[in-house]
């Protein structure tokens, strides 16, 4: 543990059921427990995390920015203190005519300088040691705020998805003008952090691999309680199930094919758990009554705790695409739960071991998934308690103890990177 008490300060941009979202307050309440002080800065004071915003960080947001007053409301319930920064309309507009003179060859968003002028408020006001921002719209907010307060706090940018395969063009001229200004780079998995070192031409010395960190004793405490629906104790079929939002990436298509070709060879239920369209649900169901399987298949909306359905369900299944670092895989396995999960960039492999852990199969290939899954269903699948110990490789006290040295190393050295 670091001798010196820090004051830390974490940008998000907002409080959406995202993994980012979740792992950054999971590192709020670790460090708060280690006996730093942690301020969190919303760009959008929104979002569904309401419960997992620990007591005991300040919170900050721009304070003429529609803000959530429910949400608002509820801090001050739980005595989370709040600050409203004072951020008007004309401040931006002129911040913005400023940064767009400064950085000529990329886009800068009216909000985009909003959200900044909010950060470089809040650096003025709370002087952290360290900031760490999360998520591209946090991370130029945080490093325009930064140009905006002339502050030479140390900045982390924190890299949750794979830059070559997750930013658009616009996003990657932006990140390669603005990102170099940051003092280090936090990357969930070495993959993302090999990636983002090319795609950036930064050094690949100033990133470092910090592997998410989730709180395992309490997910498993969690895992505990009534699950969210009768699937998982009537006694009937098994249950395949996954969690992730309607994101294309999630590939949820590919997992409702290779469930059709599982009822095909036995009866088995499949949820997917996690805020999805009523038009996005429609077309995974029409790939489902292509296999006379639509009676077998319940969506249920976002859950702050999933965990009591991953203790409960025959196999967790994860069918996406691209995933720096899979919480869901970890938390499942944390629950005790067979994984399945296709063998996408980047986080699954690290994550599996290659496949010691849980069970790998080529991304998009529905038969192969479906093998997958059937042979996890049938019992062949590597152990659940090997994967449960693996689990624990991934607690936030590892997680928080490298962040911790990283804050501590920069709030000693000083200044901004090259």
């Amino acid at each position: 543990m670091s001798a010196k008490k820090l004051r830390v300060g974490l940008a998000l941009s907002s409080l959406r059921g995202g993994g980012a979202e979740r792992v950054t307050l999971t590192l709020a309440n670790a460090l708060l427990e280690r006996g730093h002080r942690v301020d969190l800065f919303l760009a959008q004071c929104k979002g569904v995390y309401r419960s997992g915003v620990p007591q005991g960080l300040r919170l900050y947001y721009p304070g003429r920015w529609k803000a959530d007053r429910s949400l608002l409301r509820h801090f001050r319930e739980r005595g989370i203190a709040v600050a409203a920064l004072d951020v008007n309309p004309a401040a931006a507009a002129r911040a913005w005519f400023a940064l767009r003179r400064r950085h000529p060859g990329i886009r800068i968003r009216p909000g985009s300088a909003y959200y900044a002028l909010g950060v470089a408020a809040y650096l003025r006001e709370a002087r952290p040691d360290a900031l760490l921002s999360a998520l591209p719209m946090a991370n130029v907010a945080a490093l325009l705020g930064m140009e905006l307060a002339n502050a030479r706090t140390p900045l982390v940018i924190g890299l949750h998805y794979l830059v070559g395969l997750t930013y658009a063009e616009e996003q990657l001229t932006r990140a390669r003008a603005l990102y170099p200004q940051a003092t280090a780079f936090a990357a969930v998995s070495q993959a993302v952090a090999d990636d983002a070192s090319e795609r950036l031409g930064v050094d690949p010395a100033r990133f470092h691999a910090i592997y998410n960190g989730l709180p395992i004793e309490e997910i498993r405490r969690m895992s505990e309680e009534e699950p969210p629906c009768e699937w998982f104790t009537d006694g009937g079929p098994p249950v395949i199930l996954t969690v992730g939002s309607d994101e294309p990436r999630k590939d949820h298509g590919t997992l409702m094919e290779a469930f059709g070709l599982v009822r095909r060879e036995r009866e088995a239920r499949l949820v997917i758990m996690g805020d999805s369209s009523p038009d996005y649900k429609r077309r995974l169901l029409s790939i489902a009554e292509r296999h006379g399987a639509e009676r077998d298949v319940a969506f249920l909306d976002f859950d702050e705790n999933p965990y009591r359905a991953m203790r409960r369900a025959a196999v967790f299944a994860l069918s996406s695409w691209r995933e720096a670092f899979p919480n869901a895989l970890i938390e499942a396995m944390a629950c005790g739960a067979p994984v399945v999960s296709a063998d996408c960039p980047s986080g699954p492999h690290e994550a599996l071991g290659g496949g010691k852990w849980g069970t790998l199969t080529p991304m998009r290939d529905p038969p192969a998934l479906a093998r997958a899954i059937l042979s996890a269903l049938d019992g062949d699948a590597p152990s659940t308690d090997e994967a449960g110990r693996r689990a624990e490789d991934f607690g936030e006290a590892r997680m928080a103890a490298d962040y911790e040295a990283l804050f501590a190393q920069m709030a000693e050295e000083g200044g901004a990177g090259d």
